[in-house]
């Protein structure tokens, strides 16, 4: 180094921490853009601390800036070795898309496995699963649901854990996938050689060698959950990734990908990679392989209505960087979904038609205000809970997981339209109300035998009154108010229970659902086959991942798997089922996986939070203002 002006570039592992600090006259000028990309913590005169994470993600403007200045930099060992590691990873990434990357085969697979803990055999598509993503320094498993991602990823950490590469696994997850993470461990290892598999924050965690804990306690917990990976070489997973698909502007998302940089091994699980728009994919790869996402995915495909091309385009460039296991590869009989369409009619239909000509005056705004309303998702859920039971509109959300948050409609008492929402129920049954007892009814009468059915609804309040409407059914509920043995292990009812009593007790005939408390993580295959969607909102994930709770690998060969869709005729439902055909023909394309089209599809279509992407606003609108296509 010359003497001229310089910063000096320490790191010290133990805090995940690097110091800059000034070396002779460097120009403020220099300085100021250093602390502006690096942040504040520090000597502001002489030095500056920066989170490995930020100096990892804001590295790109330091060499033009020392050149601009004639600024050097004085490196310490540990700070070359963060340079040596994003100089490793890029070669990594540019080897594994051009794939070349030493292959690994199956029956490779299946010699390291042998002779280890692990015991459970593999099918074969799980065998080339595994294959692949041990021949990648960090992978993606986009298999759909019920294919085995957990059981390939035990096998996966095994192999690596045999070979020395990563000594402990943390497994980021919903807390519905806790009981699967817990239960597979005992099913994929020899019993007496089994790992140890805790949840984070209970007795005796800090010793596990499998670690779970969910996302909200991630971010809650970052700090010292990122010690732990640094501890031992660490293999950090996220199942259900797409959990964290908002990356930086997210806080589950924002926790993730700040500790990717302390693990040694990065691996994803989703069967719904890019559930709303492709741009999903942008901060799972950036996970995967910091700072390189760009690199990765096409520019063109990150467009707002990107052309079948640009899709296309996608699974050409990401194709070499995951796996996927699909439906038609399980050798499932293919489900029968079919729309269950009921009237608008009566004093539901005036309220309805009261609620668009009302968003309709109030949309009359910029289009910055436009979005922001769609994004709180406000409006869409009071049109969709005037589409399924307008009582709701009096109700509001409450402050439970899961559920999205919106008050009462705002209505002045004395009113035509508060008349009619707080009279509704003395004047009108709910048609969906109606139908769904019909058709749980002919399930229960069926001569084959009574079949119980699964009700999905994205409302409390609508769970909570389809529970005293069905009580002769004895229901079954899981929703975001119902804890689960994990977090109030001496609750009277937990989530746990009411799943144990639809599966054991012959009298209980229904389970009603919240999507956003039990779409991901639980099996019914072996005690459901008919599901209904009393509402649906614009989250294709939701609704994608809930499909494969009853209908998975490990079904009996021929039975027959029942999806219906209540949708009220004239309403936002109509625009909701569009908008999830269109996520779901986008997501095929990127995946170049037909099966995904057909899985989202009505059979009698002819067509091959709450609200989420401008595609949803568009069509939301165009519904308000009565200009469907």
């Amino acid at each position: 180094m010359t003497d001229g002006p310089a910063i000096s570039l320490d790191f010290d592992p133990a805090t995940n921490v690097v110091l800059a600090q000034k070396v002779g006259a460097v120009p403020d000028v220099f300085w100021g853009q250093l602390r502006v990309e690096w942040g504040y913590d520090g000597d502001p005169a002489r030095s500056v601390r920066v989170p490995l994470e930020r100096f990892r993600e804001n590295i790109g403007w330091l060499g033009p800036a020392c050149n601009r200045y004639n600024v050097d930099i004085a490196w310490a060992p540990d700070a070359v070795a963060i340079i040596t590691t994003i100089k490793r990873e890029r070669r990594q990434l540019e080897r594994a898309r051009r794939q070349e990357n030493m292959p690994v085969t199956a029956d490779e697979v299946q010699r390291r496995l042998d002779g280890s803990r692990f015991a459970r055999p593999l099918k074969p598509f799980q065998l080339r699963d595994a294959a692949k993503l041990l021949s990648l320094p960090h992978g993606a498993n986009f298999s759909v649901p019920g294919a085995g991602k957990t059981t390939v990823a035990y096998a996966v950490y095994e192999a690596e854990h045999r070979a020395e590469r990563v000594d402990q696994l943390l497994v980021v997850a919903p807390l519905s996938a806790f009981d699967a993470w817990q239960t597979e461990v005992e099913e994929c290892f020899k019993p007496s050689m089994a790992p140890l598999v805790k949840v984070f924050g209970t007795p005796g965690s800090q010793d596990a060698e499998i670690l779970l804990v969910n996302y909200h306690r991630l971010a809650a917990n970052l700090s010292g959950l990122s010690k732990w990976v640094r501890k031992r070489r660490t293999l950090v997973l996220l199942d259900e990734a797409h959990r964290m698909k908002a990356g930086r502007v997210g806080q589950h998302g924002s926790a993730c990908l700040d500790l990717a940089f302390s693990a040694s091994r990065r691996d994803i699980l989703t069967g719904t990679p890019a559930p709303q728009s492709v741009q999903d994919f942008v901060a799972l790869y950036e996970f995967l392989w910091p700072g390189q996402s760009r690199r990765i995915i096409p520019a063109e495909a990150l467009a707002t209505n990107p052309q079948p091309e640009a899709l296309h385009a996608i699974n050409r460039a990401i194709q070499p960087l995951f796996v996927r296991t699909t439906k038609k590869e399980l050798e499932l009989p293919p489900p029968s979904l079919r729309r269950v369409v009921v009237p608008l009619s009566g004093l539901q239909r005036e309220i309805y038609s009261s609620l668009r000509d009302r968003y309709a005056g109030m949309l009359r705004v910029s289009m910055n205000d436009r979005v922001e309303l769609a994004r709180m998702g406000t409006i869409v859920m009071y049109l969709l809970e005037a589409a399924s039971n307008p009582q709701l509109l009096a109700v509001g959300s409450r402050d439970l997981p899961g559920e999205f948050a919106h008050p009462p409609l705002p209505v002045e008492p004395g009113s035509r339209l508060w008349e009619m929402i707080v009279g509704y129920g003395r004047y009108e049954t709910p048609p969906k109300f109606t139908r769904l007892r019909e058709i749980i009814a002919q399930n229960v009468a069926d001569p084959a035998g009574p079949r119980k059915t699964l009700v999905w609804s994205n409302f409390v309040s609508n769970l909570e009154g389809l529970k005293r409407w069905l009580a002769e059914y004895q229901p079954a509920m899981i929703h975001g108010g119902v804890p689960s043995v994990t977090s109030a292990p001496n609750a009277a009812v937990t989530r746990e229970s009411e799943l144990h009593r639809f599966r054991k007790d012959d009298d209980c005939k229904v389970l009603l659902a919240n999507p956003a408390a039990m779409s991901e993580g639980v099996s019914l295959h072996h005690d459901c086959h008919d599901a209904i969607y009393f509402d649906r909102t614009f989250n294709a994930g939701h609704y994608l991942q809930s499909i494969d709770r009853i209908h998975r690998l490990g079904m009996d060969p021929g039975q027959r798997t029942t999806l219906l869709f209540m949708i009220t005729n004239d309403t936002v439902d109509q625009v909701v089922d569009t908008r999830i055909r269109d996520k779901a023909t986008n997501l095929a394309r990127a995946l170049d996986d037909k099966e995904l089209v057909r899985m989202s599809l009505p059979d009698d279509e002819d067509y091959g939070p709450p609200i989420e992407t401008d595609a949803d606003m568009a069509a939301l609108l165009a519904h308000i203002n009565g200009q469907e296509q």
